[in-house]
């Protein structure tokens, strides 16, 4: 019983690698044409940002996971996905201007403090505007 059990699960493996040689790039393009499973576990704490110009505005991306959960979200809803760009490039597109009013909104930061402990502070802001500027400004990913 044994053995068959290992033949088994070594006739998985193969098929599992053959799947993957007939498609070199399904690790780097990922359909989200149907639906995206949104909440796959993103750690908020990881920290490796990705930089992307989003309606005019540079937004800051704590990692790629949640990067590519956002561009889930986007193709689920009709819209195209968002590309990946340098900080420098990005910058050129952090607001400059923003109204002093508008609806609240508070920015959730989480990082990493000097004890190697998972933190975050949260932060109100008068609008989005000033939330996005803040971010971009100090290379704060969310």
């Amino acid at each position: 019983m044994g053995m068959g059990m290992g033949h088994y699960r070594l006739s998985f493996l193969i098929v599992l690698f053959v799947g993957l040689l007939q498609h070199p790039s399904a690790a780097q393009t990922r359909s989200c044409a149907r639906t995206c499973n949104l909440y796959f576990r993103c750690s908020p704490y990881y920290k490796e940002l990705v930089w992307a110009v989003v309606d005019g505005v540079c937004r800051v991306y704590q990692n790629g996971c949640i990067f590519g959960s956002e561009n889930c979200t986007r193709v689920n809803q009709g819209q195209s996905p968002l590309s990946a760009t340098s900080p420098e490039k990005c910058k050129e597109f952090c607001p400059r201007r923003c109204p002093s009013v508008g609806p609240e909104v508070c920015g959730w930061f989480p990082y990493i403090n000097s004890n190697g402990v998972n933190s975050d502070r949260s932060l109100a802001f008068p609008n989005r505007c000033l939330l996005e500027q803040y971010a971009c400004r100090n290379n704060i990913g969310r």
